[in-house]
């Protein structure tokens, strides 16, 4: 049974509580403040059963409480003290365990400071479990003021009903200030915001913030504030080098739900991974911590030692204790993208590619990698890697991927048959990790095999554009409208919106097939018919969420195209074909002649966006 041995201190044959501010005595010159020793666990032997038994010491059950510490009780806890005549002070005694069921229960009685003795026995042989280490609350306290709690009215437009928006909302969240006075926050905490008001820590003034950046895939922003009184007490946190390691201790500073002022939790790290951001749906490097993150925490600092090691931006609802923090690595890979492009953030570049693993052994054989020879490869790549299933259409080539290759290595990133490549010490990540560093247009190497032949392409990297964007930001939906008949390009916003947050599950296949295709050619977009307005002219089509093809047989490219399309026809009759066959027809001249009247009913300023 592993138990932690606290300490008491005594005056007056009273004990003081845990939370007494400055209390402390000394035992040979060592200070122990509030009572409490930290740093010393030890489990129950045999000894200190003994010592119990005997009187020397007294088993008070009380409940740690040490916030320096963040160390939880897995068993009994003790407060142990010695006895001493009514005259004296009493004085802390360390009271240390053999693990050992040594017969030998002799001890050496050590007289200290004022006549208080104290039993000792020999260390153990057998160091325990290593915890995390202590955090300093020292060191979490400079970084207070420049942590700041973040205010955003947001509207965010209606993707079934483009033509409005949703009724405005008020939220918040949390920042901290980083060099160039900039401060750094999530992407999620300010996305649609109208306004963005920041207030430094202790203070009762908010200040308007402006956002300079953002990068939703990244799910981080930067704000900037230019009235120099909002920056006197504001110092820039630094960033981490690297990632930390498992099991070590961090603070989450913000300004979570439940209260008006500063948070403080803390945990260990218990996983770093590859993981989905849920803001953009990207698959980026991720922190996992078991600190508590709830609604207005995003966007505050993970801190150890004094220095960020990331910005919690989301939990679980489906368990308890799991958050997770956008690393360094993330971090400086947006504030290296703004400074190369000048202010402007381009975006995370990918391969375009699909692919699966290649853990069958009669796959590998298929393919060569088995008679694969050490020397037919390039130093530190072995004889394993992805299978490529398909390839971008606009960039699939023999200089770049083709399908049916088998891609080894990016760089000097070996890949394993698992789609997996070297993160740390016994650790591995997805192989998405090998582009953490990169920027849109960086060059990269791919080593191949094809044809059961070694080869090697150095490519430029280049921003996803898929066919069907998850999710869209700071820009207000297009449509429209015709004859009643209301288009729509298709997104996962417009899904979400029609279909909840489970449309993968409740929407058709129909609308869920484009999400895994790539773009034909460059203005590739799916339209579809999302309903119909009640008019004189769309009386009997009752036809919702279609998917439009052509029409009066000339195919349709995207929404733009398809306005084009219906201004320029002079055709009487207009023809919809829609998937699965079905049609549409109306007549042009009625239809121009009802849509003054139908917009008005509707309440609707123009029957298109203005971007079309």
């Amino acid at each position: 049974m592993l138990a932690y041995i606290s300490h008491w201190v005594l005056h007056n044959q009273r004990p003081w509580g845990f939370c007494g501010a400055g209390i402390s005595t000394k035992v040979r010159d060592t200070t122990y403040k509030n009572g409490l020793l930290l740093g010393n666990h030890y489990s129950l032997s045999r000894v200190t059963r003994a010592l119990i038994r005997s009187g020397s010491i007294h088993p008070t059950p009380s409940p740690i409480f040490s916030w320096a510490s963040q160390v939880r009780s897995r068993g009994s806890t003790f407060s142990v003290r010695t006895k001493t005549s009514s005259s004296m002070n009493d004085s802390i005694a360390d009271v240390p365990s053999d693990d050992r069921e040594d017969d030998d229960m002799r001890s050496n009685g050590i007289l200290l400071d004022d006549g208080v003795q104290s039993t000792s026995v020999p260390k153990p042989s057998a160091v325990p479990r290593t915890l995390a280490k202590p955090l300093k609350i020292e060191s979490l306290s400079k970084t207070f003021a420049s942590v700041c709690k973040v205010f955003t009215w947001k509207s965010d437009p209606n993707f079934s009903q483009p033509w409005q928006m949703k009724r405005q909302r008020q939220g918040t969240g949390s920042a901290f200030a980083i060099a160039g006075r900039r401060l750094l926050t999530n992407a999620h905490v300010v996305a649609n915001a109208t306004q963005v008001l920041v207030r430094p820590h202790g203070s009762s003034k908010r200040y308007i913030a402006k956002v300079s950046a953002c990068a939703h895939d990244s799910d981080l922003a930067l704000l900037t504030i230019e009235e120099d009184e909002f920056w006197t007490n504001i110092e820039p946190l630094e960033l981490r080098d690297e990632a930390p390691q498992l099991q070590e201790s961090v603070s989450v500073i913000g300004y979570p739900i439940g209260g008006n002022s500063l948070s403080i939790t803390s945990g260990v790290v218990s996983r770093v991974d590859i993981h989905s951001y849920t803001h953009s749906g990207s698959r980026l490097l991720c922190v996992q911590i078991d600190a508590a993150i709830n609604g207005g925490n995003s966007g505050g600092a993970a801190v150890q030692e004094g220095k960020v090691v990331g910005v919690p931006f989301q939990g679980r609802n489906d368990a308890e204790n799991i958050g997770y923090i956008v690393p360094c690595a993330v971090i400086r890979r947006f504030l290296r993208d703004l400074e190369v492009h000048k202010g402007e953030y381009r975006g995370m570049p990918e391969l375009g590619i699909s692919y699966q693993r290649m853990e069958n052994e009669y796959m590998r054989k298929f393919t060569g990698l088995e008679d694969l020879k050490p020397e037919q490869l390039p130093p530190g790549v072995t004889a394993a890697g992805i299978y490529i299933c398909e390839v971008d259409p606009l960039r699939a080539s023999p200089s770049f991927l083709l399908p049916g290759d088998v891609l080894l290595a990016m760089d000097h990133n070996d890949i394993g048959q698992d789609a997996c490549v070297a993160f740390r010490d016994m650790e591995r990540v997805n192989l998405l990790h090998a582009l953490t560093d990169k920027l849109v247009d960086d060059p990269v190497t791919l080593t191949i095999l094809r044809n059961k032949q070694v080869i090697q392409n150095t490519v430029t990297l280049t921003k996803s554009d898929p066919l069907v964007p998850v999710v869209l930001y700071d820009i207000k939906p297009r449509y429209l409208i015709f004859g009643g008949l209301v288009f729509v390009p298709l997104t996962c916003d417009y899904l979400r919106s029609e279909f909840g947050s489970k449309y993968m599950e409740k929407a058709p296949p129909s609308l869920l097939t484009p999400i895994r295709r790539f773009k034909g050619f460059e203005d590739e977009e799916v339209v579809v018919l999302s309903q119909v307005l009640a008019c004189e002219v769309s009386v009997g089509y009752e036809f919702r969420r279609q998917i439009l093809l052509s029409i009066n047989n000339i195919p349709i490219r995207n929404l733009k195209h398809l306005g084009q399309v219906l201004d320029e026809c002079n055709d009487p009759f207009l023809e919809f074909q829609l998937l699965w066959g079905i049609t549409i027809v109306l007549e042009k001249k009625s239809a121009m002649q009802n849509m003054e009247s139908l917009l008005k009913e509707q309440s609707i300023s123009s029957d298109r966006s203005i971007e079309l």
